[in-house]
């Protein structure tokens, strides 16, 4: 593995990720530090039962793929479990996002979920390597990003 030993970009850590989602999201929505302050104890608290939820579809997930010789009506619970979790995990997300408008307006809430969009697709870009090329894939959060005809390095290449 050649890449691993050419890549620069530091290693993945929970706490540098969330550190990370909390500066870009601030950013890129906008929050004022009072908004930062009432709204990521709301975020982080829905990431929690969120995660508590798909770590159980992880572990359905797995003891499938570890298990060949399961019967058909075992594979049916498995696909039942994956599919009612994406049901759960949006009853969750549509529960908080009336959560996060008792903080910030209608508008805030939307620039927050187009931020954790873009930010999803930056932290793949960051922590995962580019595998074909060998190279860290745009853009990364070392502000070495190539500036914008207007000048800016705040948009995606």
């Amino acid at each position: 593995n050649t890449w691993r030993n050419k890549d620069t970009r530091k290693p993945f850590t929970p706490e540098l990720y969330m550190k990370k989602l909390n500066e870009f999201v601030t950013r890129e929505a906008k929050l004022t530090p009072e908004e930062s302050e009432k709204f990521f104890p709301i975020l982080m608290e829905m990431f929690s039962k969120q995660f508590a939820l798909e770590s159980q579809q992880r572990e359905a997930l797995l003891k499938a793929m570890k298990n060949p010789n399961m019967n058909e009506d075992e594979y049916e619970k498995v696909i039942a479990k994956v599919l009612n979790t994406a049901v759960e995990l949006k009853k969750i997300e549509q529960t908080y996002y009336k959560k996060f408008h008792s903080v910030l307006s209608w508008k805030k809430v939307f620039a927050v979920r187009t931020a954790l969009n873009k930010f999803r697709v930056e932290a793949l870009n960051q922590f995962q390597p580019n595998r074909s090329n060998n190279k860290p894939q745009f853009p990364n959060w070392n502000n070495n990003r190539p500036k914008t005809p207007e000048g800016n390095n705040n948009r995606f290449p």
